[in-house]
């Protein structure tokens, strides 16, 4: 590998730590939405569910993007095949359609939202949690070691 591949590597693996822990902590405020942490029917209704869409749309997603479009390539010539990458594709884009089933129903909600609209909502919001959790950890077991390996 030349310097300039591992001085890349090693800035996209310091930036891609950076965004795994901030994904992490998006998925903790999922998690504590989704359970309930205070009264959703308040929450909804004033900024914190804005704001941890607003996270989902301006943070998660464009990381999502980076990865893809930075992450990736570099992964796959640090192996020499995408094959650590290819591992990595469905889970992204499962994130993707979580979140926009996420901001799918929060748009949705009526002024006064039903039990039922609060149940399938917060389903949603678990599966999202879930699913950002497995993504993160998932990162963790295919990239980490791919950035040991290189020294990054």
């Amino acid at each position: 590998m030349s310097l300039t591949q591992r001085r890349a590597a090693s800035v996209v693996r310091r930036v891609w730590r950076q965004e795994r822990g901030d994904i992490a902590q998006v998925a903790a405020r999922v998690a504590l939405a989704a359970e309930g942490v205070g009264n959703l029917s308040t929450a909804l209704g004033g900024g914190a569910a804005r704001g941890l869409l607003e996270m989902l749309q301006h943070n998660v997603l464009p990381y999502l993007d980076w990865e893809e479009a930075i992450v990736h390539p570099v992964i796959d010539r640090l192996t020499g095949t995408s094959q650590a990458t290819r591992l990595l594709v469905p889970q992204l884009e499962h994130v993707r359609e979580m979140i926009e089933i996420v901001q799918a129903d929060w748009e949705g909600l009526p002024r006064a939202p039903t039990r039922r609209q609060f149940f399938v909502l917060r389903a949603h919001l678990r599966r999202l949690g879930a699913v950002l959790r497995a993504y993160v950890d998932q990162q963790e077991r295919v990239l980490g070691p791919v950035f040991a390996a290189a020294g990054t």
